[in-house]
């Protein structure tokens, strides 16, 4: 029985070593590491040698000036993740105070998918009482909605992070087409928009503008009715690279496409701060789109 439960007890792993594993995974160092977890040093090493040791298994290469991930820290890293957000999704479970009431929730169409359902999902599953009442429209249309008090909070696709803002990830913005199609040869380049105030309209305007290649613009009414478009191959667009559907292809350089520029996924929230709930959804933003972000997590200040 006591061999057993000595067996059982070294399959737990602690998650304070798994945070100093992610930490200096995502930054290549171990002093990095040690500010975003306000430790020493010395305890993240300490850390990172005690997990070594558990799994017997030596996860970064020290021979050269940064700690890059050997084949099993690479192997460990997106389960070490899930493991974190799952930690702190069952102690906000079990600890968080019982929101109740509404909070408006404003999303740009072109990142519904793949962030927004596994958010309000997981978000819905912590504060059951809560209900989310979701908006779309442009990044410029939910700022106004959102200082018209219409919103409580807001995340915006856009080219910078400006002044007070949180910038959760950066996305290259990719030129997409149908599967096998030709539309990206054609002189002008057939170019489809969701409508006349899409984020991502002048950045490929300009694009094409400075290589010298002409273009034509077909305007849509939704994402639907856009990716139907691409995949009947009656022309080209732009989108996030996190959000390309199965169905729809990123164009390789072949495609003789300019470069487009990189975009930032923005988080904005309510001056007043009123809304306790607001404030709890922003920080389970927050969480979710470090599962996602390639950066660290800033504030442009």
């Amino acid at each position: 029985m006591n061999v057993n439960g000595s067996l059982q007890l070294s399959r737990d792993i602690d998650t304070a070593l798994l945070r100093a594993f992610v930490a200096v995974a995502e930054s290549g160092s171990m002093t990095v590491a040690a500010r975003r977890l306000n430790v020493t040093q010395g305890a993240v090493s300490q850390r990172i040698k005690r997990l070594e040791d558990l799994l017997q298994k030596q996860l970064f290469d020290r021979t050269g000036q940064k700690l890059d991930k050997t084949i099993d820290g690479e192997k460990l890293l997106l389960p070490a993740q899930k493991l974190i957000v799952l930690n702190d999704e069952v102690f906000a479970l079990m600890t968080a105070p019982e929101f109740t009431g509404v909070v408006r929730f404003g999303v740009p169409y072109d990142i519904i998918s793949p962030f927004i359902g596994p958010i309000l999902k997981s978000f819905s599953g912590v504060h059951p009482k809560v209900n989310v009442e979701l908006e779309t429209g442009t990044s410029e249309q939910l700022k106004i909605m959102l200082q018209k008090g219409e919103i409580d909070l807001c995340l915006t696709t856009e080219s910078h992070t400006p002044n007070g803002v949180e910038r959760l990830i950066h996305n290259e913005l990719v030129w997409v087409g149908g599967r096998n199609g030709e539309a990206y040869l054609k002189n002008p380049v057939p170019l489809v928009v969701v409508n006349e105030n899409c984020m991502f309209r002048q950045p490929m305007l300009r694009a094409l503008e400075s290589m010298g290649r002409g273009w034509r613009i077909n305007v849509t009414r939704n994402m639907d009715a856009t990716y139907a478009m691409l995949s009947a191959d009656l022309g080209v667009t732009a989108i996030l690279e996190s959000t390309v559907p199965a169905h729809i292809e990123v164009l390789s350089k072949e495609a003789q496409l300019p470069e487009l520029p990189v975009f930032y996924i923005n988080l904005y929230t309510s001056a007043s701060g009123a809304n306790e709930a607001a404030a709890e959804l922003a920080q389970h933003i927050r969480d979710q789109f470090s599962q996602w972000r390639k950066p660290p997590l800033e504030r442009v200040s």
